[in-house]
C-alpha cells in the first residue's frame, strides 16, 4: 500500500515538473493598460534612495531662468523602485539613451 501511495506522489511531483517546464518555456504576451495612465512633463529630475527603496522625482522648473536666490521646482511626480528595478530601469534607459545618440546624435 505505502509503494502504491509513493508511486502516485512521484507521479504528482512529476507532472507539476513537467507543467512548471511548459510554463517556463512558453512564450508570454505582455499587454500594457494604459487607461489609468496620466503623462506629465519634467525637465528637472532628481533621484533619492535607502536601503529598500529607490526614488525618483520628477518636475518643473518654475523660474525658468530668472536670476534670483531661489529657484522652485514644482514636483509633480514621484516614483519609488526596488533596488532591482531600478537596476534594470538603468540599464534600459541606458540602452535607448545609446539608441537615441546612433539615430539622431550625440546628447549634451
Amino acid at each position: 500500500m505505502a509503494e502504491k501511495k509513493e508511486k502516485k506522489m512521484d507521479e504528482k511531483i512529476q507532472e507539476t515538473v513537467e507543467a512548471t517546464a511548459e510554463t517556463a518555456t512558453r512564450d508570454v504576451r505582455v499587454r500594457f493598460d494604459d487607461s489609468d495612465m496620466t503623462s506629465n512633463y519634467a525637465n528637472v529630475a532628481n533621484v533619492g534612495m535607502s536601503k529598500d527603496e529607490v526614488t525618483l522625482l520628477f518636475g518643473t522648473n518654475k523660474t525658468w531662468g530668472a536670476v534670483k536666490d531661489e529657484v522652485v521646482i514644482g514636483l509633480s511626480s514621484r516614483v519609488i523602485l526596488t533596488p532591482s528595478v531600478a537596476k534594470s530601469f538603468a540599464e534600459t534607459l541606458q540602452r535607448v539613451l545609446n539608441e537615441y545618440e546612433k539615430q539622431v546624435g550625440k546628447i549634451v
